[in-house]
C-alpha cells in the first residue's frame, strides 16, 4: 500500500486553528464515546494541537501525545507542556511499537495518520494492545476525492477499508460515521475477548 509521511519542514501548518473547522475535536470526542477517560493516547500527534484540545475535553485524563518524529516531540516539549500542568506527555515512538503499557488507554485517537502508515496492520494491532477492554479507537483521515487539501489521492483509502482493517486486527463494534466534511471517521472498541 502506498503511503506518504508528513514533511516536518511544514510543522507550522499543524498549528493552524482553521484545522478545527473541518476536523472538529468535539465531533471526534463524541464518536469516542468514553465519558470520563483517565488515559488518552493520540498516535501521530504532530505538534500536539489536537492533544491539547482533548486535554480540555477530558480534564481528568493524562494525554500521551505520541509521534515518531523527534522534531515534533521536541516542539511539544518546548511549547505545549506548561499550559497543561503536566497532563500532556509528549512521547517519542516507533510506528508499530509505542512505549506505553498494555491496557493503559481508555481512548486512542489517530488523526490524519492512516495515509502515513507503512504497516497499518501492525500499527492498529499496537493500538489495540494499548487499550483497556471496552476502550475506544477513533480514526480520521482524508477522504478519497476531497480536493480541498491534504495528501495525494493515491495514498488515501475509503473509510470502508480502514473499518475492515480494524475488524481484521481484532476490534469490535466498528462504525463508520458521516460526520466530517473532508475526512473519513471510524470508531471501534476493544472487545472483552481479545488476544492483546
Amino acid at each position: 500500500m502506498p503511503y506518504e509521511k508528513f514533511d516536518v519542514a511544514k510543522l507550522e501548518r499543524l498549528n493552524d486553528p482553521a484545522r478545527f473547522e473541518y476536523l472538529d475535536p468535539e465531533t471526534i470526542w463524541q464518536v469516542a464515546g468514553i465519558a470520563d477517560p483517565h488515559v488518552v493516547i493520540e498516535v501521530g500527534a504532530g505538534t500536539g494541537m489536537f492533544a491539547c484540545r482533548f486535554a480540555e475535553l477530558a480534564p481528568n485524563a493524562v494525554i500521551y501525545a505520541v509521534d515518531v518524529e523527534p522534531t515534533m516531540v521536541r516542539w511539544m516539549v518546548e511549547h505545549r507542556v506548561p499550559a497543561l500542568s503536566g497532563r500532556l506527555k509528549p512521547t517519542l515512538s516507533h510506528e508499530t511499537m509505542i512505549p506505553l503499557p498494555t491496557g493503559e488507554a481508555d481512548v486512542v485517537v489517530m488523526l490524519n495518520v492512516h495515509h502515513e502508515l507503512a504497516d497499518p496492520t501492525s500499527t492498529y494491532r499496537e493500538a489495540l494492545r494499548l487499550l483497556r477492554i471496552g476502550g475506544s479507537i477513533v480514526v480520521a483521515d482524508w477522504a478519497p476525492g476531497d480536493l480541498t487539501g491534504g495528501p495525494p489521492q493515491g495514498v488515501r483509502v475509503p473509510a470502508s477499508e480502514i473499518a475492515a482493517l480494524l475488524g481484521k486486527v481484532g476490534f469490535a463494534d466498528v462504525v463508520t460515521h458521516d460526520a466530517l466534511p473532508r475526512h473519513s471517521l471510524i470508531s471501534a472498541r476493544k472487545p472483552a475477548v481479545c488476544a492483546l
